[in-house]
């Protein structure tokens, strides 16, 4: 299939997908949301790859440990109760559709930015690792089927594009005393899904 052609299927995908799918517009401008990664289908040019990246050493994954949120509302939190100059503390927030859809994929202005993360609680990972915060509380429930389904995308893209190992793909409570991502998060799938690098 030529280059042409391939364009224009993405264009075609893409545009169902936000005529017709589940798109939410950002409430403030640093977050981008976007569709879940395909897994099988590695032609489709993603939001992703407009930003330059930086020497990134690891994925940090955690939960929200709220039944429900969004970028825009953690962003709101970590700027007027945390402080935070630069907002949400993630790079990415994966829905599980209360507050956004369910699986969705959202971009934070740290992404955007290439800065560093303010999610780890240790200066070492929140410089070289990239956050992921997926919504729901682990501890209470699992993660849906459609938010691990976009994790392991994610992490596959970001493996291939950042070159980061398996063994550095870590939860938050693997350098912090916390339970974060919570007792039902199934960290060892995603390490088998991951286990190419």
């Amino acid at each position: 299939m030529s280059g042409r052609w391939k364009r224009y299927i993405v264009f075609i995908l893409l545009t169902t997908f936000f005529l017709y799918g589940c798109y939410t517009p950002p409430t403030f401008k640093p977050v981008t949301p976007m569709r879940p990664l395909p897994k099988k289908e590695p032609y489709i040019i993603t939001q992703l790859d407009r930003y330059f990246v930086r020497d990134w050493k690891y994925i940090v994954i955690h939960h929200s440990a709220s039944a429900s949120g969004c970028a825009a509302e953690f962003d709101r939190f970590h700027r007027e109760t945390r402080g935070w100059e630069n907002g949400l503390g993630y790079h990415f927030v994966i829905g599980n559709g209360c507050g956004s859809c369910d699986g969705q994929i959202e971009i934070g202005n740290r992404w955007v930015n290439q800065i560093d993360g303010a999610h780890a609680g240790v200066k070492e990972y929140n410089h070289y690792g990239i956050g992921i915060c997926l919504v729901g509380n682990f501890n209470e429930s699992s993660p849906t089927p459609a938010q691990m389904a976009s994790l392991s995308a994610l992490v596959e893209y970001l493996q291939d594009r950042c070159h980061i190992p398996s063994k550095n793909i870590i939860t938050h409570k693997h350098i912090k005393d916390t339970d974060c991502p919570g007792r039902n998060f199934p960290y060892y799938k995603v390490l088998a899904q991951s286990a190419k690098w």
